[in-house]
């Protein structure tokens, strides 16, 4: 999995997650998932960008994906290169999808952190090297329960209902 660490910083968590089997009828179920708690906007076959509305269903109580307003989800082809000569009637199927492009917009997990240790900062005082270790520590381990709580999700709309 690769994380883009610069744009997590302002906000945005932005990950690819290998995934081999990402078929047609795969992504739909991740859109109708995604749909069941956002709003969502195909944008081409394989993108989709979803954001907050109103009157769709709430997480869990205790979810850490809740906090995301909003972002896009991408299905990412493996890159194949084939030299053919001019002139060959070769055909060359598209390559399989390789993984899931996540750019998640968190900037309220990022403000509600560093506001709470600023106001935690203001009243208790001490170092601000400590505050700042505590700030990354929580934004961090917040980040992971969102990816996992992700994970989760994308593991339970993905199961298959039968094997019938």
């Amino acid at each position: 999995m690769s994380l883009d660490l610069s744009r997590l910083f302002i906000g945005t968590l932005d990950y690819t997650i290998p995934f081999a089997a990402l078929d047609d009828v795969r992504f739909e179920r991740i859109l109708r998932g995604f749909g069941s708690h956002y709003v969502v906007h195909p944008t081409s076959q394989s993108s989709f960008t979803f954001a907050r509305g109103e009157g769709f269903d709430k997480f869990e109580k205790w979810d850490a994906f809740a906090y995301v307003d909003g972002g896009t989800l991408t299905r990412l082809r493996e890159q194949i290169e084939v030299e053919t000569d001019p002139g060959s009637n070769i055909a060359i199927l598209p390559p399989p999808w390789s993984g899931l492009r996540l750019t998640l917009n968190v900037r309220v997990v990022l403000i509600f952190w560093a506001l709470g240790l600023i106001i935690a900062r203001s009243f208790t005082g001490g170092d601000w090297l400590f505050w700042l270790i505590g700030f990354l520590t929580l934004y961090g381990a917040h980040v992971a329960l969102i990816r996992r709580s992700l994970k989760k999700k994308l593991g339970r709309w993905l199961a298959r209902e039968s094997w019938n």
